[in-house]
């Protein structure tokens, strides 16, 4: 009970932040509709390397998403480790600062298990940073399902009961490239799997993993 107050409180506020942003984009729609449509484009037209395939691999952590996200560098990960494949395609780009693209990932779970995990995720990426001439950086968001072939210990939840192969993904993304060769960037990322507040088998938060690669686009 008190945390759904706490929640109530924290999200009139943001509710009201909400609507008054909604309003005022109505407002000045009329006026840029027309550089939006512009500003549009997709993948294909005027992309020279809409293609790309990144490797990664990394450890499993015993923390929750927050806590992992606020401490990324805490010495405290698992037995458990990954190996991973991703291919991916753009989508769409809104005035080459913001990309959207769909990525198909196939990972090798091993040491204190084996198994396979398939996942499909769809990205929003954004390109527009200001040392940029000096370091190609982008950072993307990742959403979409994931299938493990067995039920990981990892995930393993206050009650056994509450599990499921199916589960979301959360992926956040950081890449970083030179100037010289934009194509090949080294990739950092946070992969979650989560039931979405219980949606999924009654799982909340299942697992993180920190991962390196690097990603080539063609």
């Amino acid at each position: 009970m008190v945390w759904r107050k706490m929640m109530g409180c924290a999200c009139a506020p943001a509710g009201r932040l909400l609507a008054a942003g909604l309003l005022l984009a109505a407002l000045s729609w009329p006026a840029a509709a027309q550089d939006d449509v512009d500003s549009w484009r997709w993948a294909d037209d005027g992309t020279s390397s809409p293609y790309a395939v990144a490797v990664f691999g990394g450890e499993g952590t015993e923390r929750n998403f927050s806590e992992t996200l606020s401490n990324p560098f805490a010495n405290d990960t698992t037995s458990d480790r990954m190996l991973a494949l991703a291919v991916t395609r753009e989508l769409a780009w809104y005035r080459n600062m913001l990309s959207f693209e769909v990525e198909a990932m196939y990972a090798y779970h091993f040491d204190r298990e084996t198994y396979s995990e398939f996942g499909g995720a769809v990205y929003a990426r954004w390109h527009d940073f200001p040392w940029n001439q000096y370091l190609l950086t982008t950072f993307a968001v990742g959403l979409g399902p994931s299938y493990t072939t067995i039920y990981p210990e990892l995930e393993t939840q206050d009650n056994p009961d509450n599990r499921s192969r199916w589960l979301n993904q959360l992926n956040l993304e950081a890449t970083f490239a030179l100037p010289r060769y934009p194509s090949t960037s080294l990739m950092l990322r946070l992969q979650h799997r989560s039931g979405v507040f219980g949606t999924f088998g009654g799982v909340w938060d299942a697992s993180n993993f920190l991962v390196i690669g690097l990603r080539q686009h063609f």
